[in-house]
């Protein structure tokens, strides 16, 4: 599609039609959501050469940009231009800052734009307080964020799905299961409905916490409420059982899916294969970890790690040379844990071989 945008500006050019700042902003959002940012700037020399002046919407996309691309000092840098230029920036322009600098955790940074938006007379909106209750969250600073949520109410707007379910998973990352099943039920009651996401918190927040039953009355729930629960809602479901000791369970629900219309993914296989390799049953480890490959599933880092300690711990560092090696080969390394269990099992009695060897391909590889 901005390809074809920009064939088109370049036919309009040729038909002497002269474009506008309307003409380029939403080419130039375009090329920012693709990460094509030597166009933009070839865009934005052509709007100067053509003297078409960037307006407040052209500086936000750029702030957003720059503030996705981790370059949250560079957008702000932006209304220092904008001042020089008597722009006044919008709420869009702010919010793409915050969001910035919230996504990074720099929450002091964060709440200075948020002052300086008020200072100017603009009011913060939805998405201003999704950012900030978002960013509060990530950080651990739950009861800031539970401030801004009620703050919400007073400034005259209304809490969304989505600050709901970011406070939701807030409150669960703190173990304050009660005040999430509250938060949720008060959602519901003001007839904001919970999506995928949210359901999907619900499950996984119940599960981590050994709150299984509960876990499995939300994914009903989810069920009657028309959303088809997905491999994300099932995988966190399978790990709870695994993590309650119910191995067998979880071993069931995982061998179900297809049933179900899904496939496990590399979470779901990874979680399966740590939870037999903590029961010994490396064997049965062996074969899931081999089965991945042929339904299409590569394994991943994570995954590589779980395999090669369930090894480890079980003392069977013979069989971690092929895994070691076919991870290597695809460009993953051991972890802190998996090369600290290596040095560890170098002590043990008929194994020094064996670990040496993998510690020096280990040394060899990250030379």
């Amino acid at each position: 599609m901005v390809d074809e945008a920009l064939q088109l500006l370049s036919k309009m050019i040729d038909k002497g039609i002269l474009p506008d700042i309307f003409t380029y902003n939403p080419m130039i959002q375009g090329l920012c959501d693709f990460g094509r940012y030597e166009e933009v700037k070839d865009l934005l020399n052509d709007m100067g050469a053509r003297k078409i002046s960037l307006d407040v919407y052209t500086f936000a996309i750029l702030a957003d940009s720059f503030c996705k691309d981790g370059r949250a000092e560079e957008a702000e840098e932006l209304l220092e231009i904008m001042k020089q230029r008597s722009i006044s920036p919008n709420i869009v322009m702010y919010n793409a800052l915050i969001d910035g600098y919230c996504l990074r955790g720099e929450m002091k940074k964060a709440i200075k734009i948020f002052h300086t938006a008020g200072d100017s007379g603009l009011e913060p909106d939805n998405y201003t307080y999704g950012s900030l209750i978002n960013g509060y969250c990530k950080i651990g600073k739950v009861n800031e964020a539970w401030r801004l949520f009620l703050e919400v109410s007073r400034k005259g707007l209304e809490n969304t799905t989505i600050t709901y379910t970011t406070m939701i998973q807030g409150f669960f990352h703190e173990g304050r299961c009660a005040d999430a099943w509250k938060l949720f039920n008060e959602m519901q009651a003001r007839q904001i409905f919970p999506n995928i996401l949210t359901y999907n918190i619900m499950v996984d927040g119940l599960c981590r916490n050994k709150q299984i039953v509960e876990a499995f009355l939300v994914l009903r729930m989810m069920e009657d409420n028309g959303i088809k629960p997905d491999i994300v809602t099932y995988t966190a479901l399978i790990q709870g059982f695994c993590n309650d000791g119910k191995l067998d369970i979880a071993r069931n629900l995982f061998n179900e899916l297809p049933s179900k219309g899904l496939q496990p993914d590399v979470k779901t296989f990874t979680v399966i294969i740590g939870a037999l390799c903590e029961e010994g049953m490396t064997k049965d480890a062996n074969n899931l970890f081999m089965e991945m490959e042929q339904r299409g599933c590569l394994p991943n880092s994570v995954t590589y790690n779980v395999f090669l300690q369930g090894l480890l711990k079980t003392n069977k560092s013979y069989e971690t040379i092929p895994i070691f090696d076919e991870m290597t080969r695809r460009g993953f390394s051991p972890d802190a844990t998996t090369t600290s269990m290596l040095l560890d099992n170098m002590q043990g009695e008929g194994q020094d071989d064996i670990n040496f060897d993998i510690m020096r391909k280990f040394v060899q590889k990250n030379k």
